[in-house]
């Protein structure tokens, strides 16, 4: 018993001995109404919206797209050569995903009027991707994401 104990504590030794620690600055976002009246021009924001609406209304369906509050961004780098790509620091979700470059739909690209733009992963740029043939899906509380792994 006391051997195993002693390898025990040896082994949390060499683990707190070698951990890392990874930081990364992360940046707040002015949320898009507070931006619009710093500019001054909510109430044409405000107009565009209405327009929008009514149109939607017309073909039946509503996207979903909200980036009125505020939310928290970190990048990372993905793949070599680097590729800097921008995450939305989520506290409700451990899952890290990055979009491909070859996604074209409007949750890929982000709201045009959003002010913020997204950047994607391409690929075929990068030396060391490896594509697996499995593939993932998750369900969050406002939508979901699905996809391929890789390494």
């Amino acid at each position: 018993f006391e051997v195993m104990r002693t390898a025990l504590i040896l082994a949390a030794l060499v683990a707190v001995m070698t951990a890392e620690v990874f930081k990364m600055k992360a940046v707040k976002t002015e949320s898009l109404i507070a931006k619009h009246i710093r500019q001054g021009t909510y109430a044409e924001y405000l107009e565009t919206l209405f327009k929008a609406r009514t149109e939607v209304l017309a073909t039946g369906s509503q996207p979903f797209i909200d980036y009125f509050d505020d939310f928290y961004l970190g990048n990372i780098t993905v793949g070599t050569p680097p590729q800097t790509v921008t995450l939305v620091l989520d506290t409700g979700s451990s899952n890290l995903w990055v979009i491909d470059a070859a996604c074209k739909t409007t949750a890929c690209n982000g709201a045009p009027n959003s002010g913020y733009t997204k950047n994607k992963f391409d690929t075929t740029a990068s030396t060391t991707y490896q594509a697996e043939t499995r593939t993932f899906s998750i369900q969050y509380g406002s939508g979901s994401c699905n996809g391929h792994l890789a390494k």
